[in-house]
């Protein structure tokens, strides 16, 4: 007797997790770039806006040095909010990559002196690990003591690479020196090299282009951009047929316009259109993909607006003509148009809504980093 119980697909695109396996696409040149850098001694400067796949780019990197024998140390410095956060984070990033907890906290003792390794065991015999400090707080020595740990593990005659996310936020312990710090650590490190990326591309060019910054010229630099929009139309297709949808190249090509060609949000507008057809399957038209990127207007609109009005009135007004155009904002032709304010407030207000991530640099054109909000200053403003 056949069951009537509904089977449902796995939906086939990710978003909002590091894009692995046959999810992750393209990338090649970029893949190839990276390992044969690192591979060849040279440290890596990796920027780009958010959302367009920095870290799922370095995992796989990651997989393909460690495939030939390399050490590869993964740290996120976003959630670092103090030096004692700092030392936890890089300390548990390395004890990711040893064997036994026991060994490591003994050896960590005698790297870092101003901190005692902890191992306690839970009810069902597995170790956990920590640390505390010696003075009940870190300072500088310490973290300087920390940022050589990888040092110790390619003393085993292995290679280490170590991976640095979101690095400008280091600017965060500006008054503890901790760039002048890292950067006098890492070139007395040898069979160490790093993969430095940012989100804030202007941070991270100031770090690394100006002659006053320790990290000055330390790395050779790899911006990445939009993916090639033939690979993605090809991805697209293939993941829809896969279950037996159909997504013709113009009905691509116009997801891909809707979200500004940005991969983070190519896999979100692709994943909630999946949602919508895959009961009713049928070939994709436009309208499906228009009632998809209203349905997450519809469900961002609350959090959009809150977002908005947060800003100055003269922030909200570049805010809405870069919605339109963000070519050439600081012409006085632009100001004109879009009647700004003089172009020393315009490039304050572009200072911090950089800053804060809401708008984005690419060549000359500055544009709003979420293609949503976007959207949804254009239709709610009637721009």
């Amino acid at each position: 007797m056949q069951s009537n119980k509904k089977v449902f697909d796995m939906n086939p695109f990710s978003f909002g997790n590091i894009v692995r396996g046959d999810e992750f696409y393209d990338r090649t040149r970029e893949t190839e770039l990276l390992v044969s850098t690192l591979t060849g001694g040279n440290n890596v400067v990796l920027f780009a806006p958010r959302r367009f796949g920095k870290t799922s780019l370095v995992f796989k990197v990651m997989e393909q040095l460690e495939s030939q024998g390399v050490v590869c140390v993964y740290i996120d410095l976003m959630a670092t909010y103090s030096l004692e956060s700092l030392v936890e984070s890089y300390v548990n990033a390395v004890k990711e990559k040893q064997g036994r907890i026991e060994t490591f906290a003994k050896n960590l003792s005698k790297w870092v002196k101003s901190i005692r390794p902890k191992v306690d065991f839970g009810p069902d015999g597995m170790p956990s690990f920590s640390v505390d400090f010696e003075n009940g707080k870190a300072d500088a020595a310490t973290v300087a003591e920390v940022f050589d740990l990888p040092q110790h593990l390619a003393q085993k005659g292995k290679r280490v690479v170590v991976v640095i996310d979101e690095f400008q936020e280091i600017t965060r312990f500006h008054k503890y020196g901790l760039e002048g710090v890292m950067r006098s650590i890492i070139q007395r490190q040898k069979n160490v090299n790093y993969i430095f990326l940012g989100s804030k591309t202007h941070l991270m060019m100031q770090m690394f282009d100006s002659k006053k910054r320790p990290f000055y010229n330390s790395g050779i630099q790899v911006q990445i951009g939009p993916l090639p929009q033939e690979d993605t139309i090809r991805f697209l297709q293939q993941r829809f047929a896969s279950d037996g949808m159909v997504i013709g190249e113009e009905q691509c090509k116009y997801l891909i316009e809707c979200v500004g060609d940005i991969p983070y949000y190519i896999q979100l507008l692709a994943s909630v259109l999946w949602q919508r057809v895959v009961t009713n399957k049928h070939t994709i038209t436009n309208d499906d993909i228009d009632l998809c990127v209203d349905d997450i207007i519809g469900l961002k609109g609350d959090y959009y607006q809150e977002q908005f009005d947060k800003y100055s009135e003269r922030q909200k007004s570049l805010l809405k003509a870069i919605a339109v155009d963000g070519c050439n904002i600081f012409s006085s032709r632009y100001i004109q148009l879009h009647r700004l304010a003089p172009a020393s407030t315009v490039q304050k207000s572009v200072a911090v809504l950089t800053e804060d991530g809401v708008i984005e640099k690419e060549g000359g054109n500055h544009f709003i980093s979420d293609p949503f909000l976007r959207r949804y200053i254009i239709a709610k403003y009637g721009l």
